[in-house]
């Protein structure tokens, strides 16, 4: 049997698109070995007990100080060590990385021991990770059109793999084929919760007649009894949740839906076809999800609207608008749904087994 590499640490982002390839893989009968670091959160979201996990001392290194960046290089030259032992032990035919700091060592060691690299961008810029896998991979997917913003045949854009369970959810044309002077809508902040939605949205909601919106808001772990304690004082009906397993029970539900700007989350919106109004995170390293917002922003796909002093005017005006135009909500559905490439899974296990050695 022969052993596929995934490099994914860290966020969901990373996690998620990964553990999507693992599975079609396993499904084809690969080995899979992942390669992750002790902090991040794939022991939490990796379940199978068919994938061998193990992990290595990487640390990011942008936005460091001085002494921070020197335990980051440190940890890199540890890092490669790791990755050379772990190779030479399971003799991988193939590494997929999917950016992050956890795989510049795996793809550099993979590149020189001449195991086929290959490599996936989850955002419309590609990453400092990726911007040096690039120089060891032998194909690349990206997310997005022109991420890597260049011309080249082992580039291919795929759109992002998201869970299979998703494509057996309602569809657009059935999900709002009824005019409804009503709406549900979801608030969630991703893998991580977002204080800024936590702290604005109760506020928000308590601009409209409650009957008219259904909230569903899910606050991360730390945050959901503050914002439970926020939307009782605004007399708002809101179910709060802190985490959900069931995430694909909650977009059903949904025909809105309100979060951030992270890659996973916009593939999600894009395989079911969820109308949504997209808050990117402002701190996000290269700006990378204002520019995920705004790619969709500008093809009709999704409202973006961010942090600013008058968001809660402007998120008020847009939640009318939707209210008095359900045509608008499923012309947003509809359009996420048709801007990336179909089975992006199916598309990258495909073309990425020609290159296992």
């Amino acid at each position: 049997m022969k052993t596929i590499v995934i490099l994914a640490s860290g966020t969901g982002g990373h996690i998620y698109p990964a553990l999507s390839i693992a599975k079609k893989y396993i499904s084809q009968d690969y080995k899979i070995l992942w390669i992750g670091t002790p902090n991040g959160l794939e022991d939490k979201i990796v379940l199978e007990p068919n994938i061998i996990m193990k992990k290595i001392n990487s640390r990011g290194i942008r936005g460091k100080t001085l002494t921070k960046k020197i335990i980051s290089l440190i940890s890199f030259m540890q890092s490669i060590i790791q990755s050379v032992l772990i190779f030479k032990k399971y003799k991988p035919n193939m590494i997929f990385g999917f950016g992050g700091f956890v795989s510049v060592a795996p793809s550099f060691v993979g590149y020189i021991m001449s195991i086929p690299v290959i490599i996936h961008e989850q955002n419309a810029i590609v990453g400092t990770a990726n911007k040096i896998n690039y120089y060891f991979a032998k194909r690349i997917y990206e997310t997005f059109p022109l991420s890597f913003n260049k011309n080249n045949k082992k580039i291919i854009y795929t759109g992002n793999p998201v869970r299979e369970s998703f494509t057996k959810l309602t569809n657009p044309e059935h999900k709002y084929k009824n005019n409804k002077s009503s709406i549900n809508i979801m608030v969630m902040g991703g893998s991580q919760g977002s204080m800024f939605l936590n702290k604005t949205m109760p506020f928000a909601f308590s601009h409209f007649y409650n009957k008219n919106i259904s909230i569903k808001h899910i606050t991360g772990q730390k945050d959901c009894k503050t914002v439970m304690d926020k939307y009782s004082l605004y007399q708002i009906n809101a179910d709060v949740i802190s985490y959900s397993d069931d995430i694909g029970s909650l977009y059903e539900w949904s025909d809105l839906v309100v979060c951030r700007a992270g890659s996973t989350s916009i593939a999600e919106l894009s395989i079911i076809g969820r109308a949504s109004l997209l808050v990117p995170f402002p701190y996000a390293t290269d700006n990378h999800q204002v520019l995920n917002a705004n790619y969709l922003a500008k093809n009709s796909s999704a409202i973006m609207l961010e942090e600013s002093d008058d968001f809660v005017e402007n998120f008020v005006s847009i939640i009318n608008i939707l209210l008095n135009d359900s045509k608008k909500i499923y012309t947003l559905a509809k359009n996420i749904q048709n801007i990336f490439p179909d089975d992006t899974t199916d598309k990258i296990v495909n073309d990425s087994i020609n290159y296992i050695k």
